[in-house]
């Protein structure tokens, strides 16, 4: 057992000082043995699954959940830092040291002479410094080094486009983009017609593909906008299933009728809801 009694912070730095202090403690030899277990793998993969928790408190608004959630991705984040550091590998502050003289390097335009009239003119100078200054172009041989092996597939598209944007390999303005989705739903239409379920799969990814570029030309992260779309649906569902219940309407093919009119009126109130707030 392990004597510890928590000093509430008082400011960021004590809050930072409290938390890596636990993580310290869970991992030592008389800590947890789950928390001991952890590798910078997991943690990753718990700080990802955290981080969409917080965003989904961030699209509904709910402070107390983003409050948490937070709190679960500093976790997480300073899980890495200490697995780090046990190994010998660096230590945070070096991390820390290390991105604030990245930001200030790359905000020459907050920090020293340079000039910007907007944001596109930030980021543009922010890639100027990141290529010119540290370096940090792609392999020559490797138009999409950059892109990470392991980010999933939506981001992974998203990301793809927007190196193409970069040098100019883009549509002009939404009308072709738009034009593009109703072509690649064509030929998914013209593919299920011929019965051919590895052409099919093809074309799906062709028009996802052209979707979240329609996203990514609207300035919409795809992976939010899904998000949210999974989370209306799971809610709509949620209050059919309730008032079915409540009307002993059950749940199969025999009754799609009955549960399609509630779904409409789901969808009507909340349209009536939105308009009155």
């Amino acid at each position: 057992m392990i004597k510890y009694e928590l000093k509430k912070a008082e400011n960021l730095e004590q809050g930072c000082r409290n938390l890596y202090e636990i993580v310290t403690l869970l991992r030592s030899e008389e800590g947890c043995p789950w928390d001991r277990k952890q590798t910078n793998k997991s943690a990753t993969e718990s700080l990802i699954d955290e981080a969409y928790e917080y965003l989904d408190g961030a699209i509904k608004n709910d402070k107390a959940s983003m409050r948490e959630e937070i709190g679960d991705i500093m976790i997480n984040l300073f899980l890495n830092l200490y697995i780090n550091e046990e190994n010998g590998d660096f230590k945070p502050e070096e991390a820390l040291n290390e991105v604030c003289e990245k930001l200030l390097r790359r905000h020459p335009h907050v920090f020293g002479e340079k000039k910007v009239e907007n944001d596109k003119e930030a980021l543009s100078l922010w890639n100027s410094v990141k290529e010119n200054v540290e370096g940090k172009k792609d392999k020559s041989d490797d138009f999409f080094s950059h892109i990470p092996s392991s980010i999933p597939p939506l981001e992974e598209s998203y990301e793809i486009q927007k190196k193409l944007r970069k040098v100019g390999f883009d549509w002009p303005d939404i009308t072709g983009v738009i034009d593009k989705v109703k072509e690649e739903l064509s030929e998914v239409e013209e593919a299920i017609r011929e019965n051919d379920i590895d052409h099919t799969e093809e074309e799906i990814g062709d028009l996802l593909f052209s979707i979240v570029n329609l996203a990514r030309y609207l300035k919409i992260r795809p992976n939010t906008a899904m998000h949210r779309a999974n989370d209306k649906v799971k809610s709509r569902f949620q209050k059919l299933f309730n008032i079915c219940a409540e009307k002993g309407i059950p749940l199969d093919k025999d009754h799609i009728k009955e549960m399609n009119d509630v779904w409409d009126e789901i969808k009507k109130e909340e349209k009536l809801e939105s308009s009155e707030s």
